[in-house]
């Protein structure tokens, strides 16, 4: 597919959001870039690879990880169609990814390399203060997620984990579309540390579970666990 056929998933990024398809024809026309495909449980990116190129994803999913020497991962983030990745390495010094990209479905990606995005940001007004917005942004989710992952303990992220899914959904049944070795990856803690905060959490009775299910067994209980 051609960068015309994924108009209407970059007129909904914020970095495109003043721009009308005849815009963005006009902006690419003389630039360039290039659209790459990637099946299931492809590697996308490697951590210590250089990075020369702002990416869009156009769809699919790649889940970001920090894989140490002993194989094991830590899932950081997911990044999913229209999220932007790359922005703050692309003009650094050290441009070098510090994690690892896998994809969990088949993923399309635009890759608009380190020049023409320097070209957009010399000769289009809107496209630098969207760009600058952009680092500004991702600045301070980066901070939020230090403190999550630094300040919180383990019951919390799982309480925390739950109560937004409740929160989501006003259902005290909360499905787990994935295995407990993905939700630990997700908290960023070990497996058998989530699996005995889990018992803990159904001993003070304020969760059941199975291997599908959590339920919700006490609310109150696990806004006091967060504070809230």
């Amino acid at each position: 597919m051609k960068l015309k056929d994924y108009f209407s998933v970059l007129k909904d990024i914020e970095l495109f959001k003043n721009f009308t398809e005849e815009d963005f024809r006009k902006l690419f026309k003389n630039v360039d870039y290039r659209i790459s495909n990637y099946s299931k449980n492809s590697m996308v990116f490697i951590e210590g690879r250089e990075c020369n190129t702002l990416n869009i994803i156009l769809n699919g999913n790649i889940r970001i990880q920090k894989i140490d020497s002993f194989g094991n991962s830590l899932v950081v983030v997911d990044f999913k169609e229209g999220d932007i990745y790359g922005e703050t390495l692309l003009f650094g010094k050290l441009n070098i990814y510090p994690m690892t990209g896998i994809s969990t479905m088949d993923t399309t990606i635009l890759y608009i390399p380190k020049d023409t995005v320097l070209y957009l940001c010399k000769n289009d007004d809107i496209f630098l203060s969207e760009f600058l917005s952009l680092l500004s942004e991702k600045s301070v989710t980066l901070s939020s997620k230090i403190n999550q992952i630094g300040l919180k303990t383990i019951r919390q992220k799982i309480c925390e984990f739950i109560f937004l899914n409740y929160d989501r959904n006003k259902s005290l049944k909360i499905k787990l579309n994935m295995t407990k070795r993905e939700w630990a990856d997700i908290l960023g803690v070990q497996r058998p540390s989530l699996s005995r905060e889990l018992l803990v959490l159904k001993d003070l009775g304020l969760i059941d579970y199975d291997y599908k299910y959590i339920y919700i067994k006490d609310l109150d209980g696990i806004r006091q666990v967060l504070n809230i």
